[in-house]
């Protein structure tokens, strides 16, 4: 090869044949996710139910999942390594986190920590106040209720956000969550009319607090409940956005 064509062959060898770092389509950072467990009402099967949810996001590959059945783990330093918090728990009866828990939790979210709210979370820790405003709305027991177990449809309110964009009306076999209360702000993705109510119910809607974004689903009841393609939808969307703040999960 002539002494000049050499620099030229060398150039192009490294060009076309070595890839260079900067065009190479890395696979994407899986986003971590820490689900709480740990407790619920005995027709609700927190186990079971923590482990459908716990496969339903790994199934996408878009998540990293762990799984805590201690709710002291609010009061954990490392809690501000997950990008989103799961709550799949339930029940009026269980006593409220610590004191240090309870500040761990809402500190997380204040400063940028996400949080995603389950079917019967909304019922917990009663006496704190400050988690029905985290969470948007709760189930106030002798005010919050449901009709008979069984099919309704859940209507798309919100078709732009990314959680709910180019999803249609379904219907699923549940219970109907109905009265939550709270009056902070909301933006309501998914309702449903209510029976027992006589009103259009909030089913999956989103809020702020401080810096972090909530979301809360009250569908799920059961493990069929939860096998409804629609809902897993919604749920690893939900999960998604709160985490990231986009979607990109179909």
């Amino acid at each position: 090869m002539h002494a000049l064509l050499k620099p030229v062959a060398v150039l192009l060898f490294v060009l076309f044949v070595i890839p260079v770092a900067g065009n190479v389509d890395a696979a994407p950072q899986k986003v971590k996710v820490l689900v709480v467990t740990g407790f619920d009402v005995g027709s609700h099967k927190w186990e079971e139910s923590t482990k459908l949810v716990h496969s339903v996001l790994e199934k996408t590959g878009r998540f990293e999942a762990t799984i805590s059945k201690d709710k002291e783990v609010f009061a954990s330093p490392t809690l501000g390594d997950y990008e989103a918090v799961v709550l799949s728990y339930g029940f009026w009866k269980e006593a409220d986190p610590s004191e240090k828990a309870k500040v761990g939790l809402l500190d997380y979210v204040k400063n940028g920590g996400n949080v995603v709210a389950l079917h019967f979370a909304c019922s917990s820790f009663q006496d704190w106040e400050e988690y029905g405003v985290l969470i948007g709305r709760v189930w106030k027991k002798g005010v919050g209720g449901h009709g008979p177990y069984g099919e309704f449809e859940v209507n798309i309110k919100a078709s732009k956000h990314p959680i709910t964009k180019g999803l249609e009306d379904f219907k699923t076999e549940d219970e109907l969550y109905a009265k939550l209360t709270g009056d902070e702000e909301i933006e309501v993705l998914a309702s449903a009319y209510s029976d027992w109510s006589g009103k259009v119910e909030p089913i999956v809607f989103v809020k702020r607090y401080g810096k972090g974004r909530v979301v809360q689903n009250v569908l799920g009841h059961g493990l069929d409940s939860k096998q409804n393609t629609s809902y897993q939808t919604l749920l690893v969307r939900g999960v998604e956005w709160a985490a990231t703040g986009t979607v990109t999960l179909d």
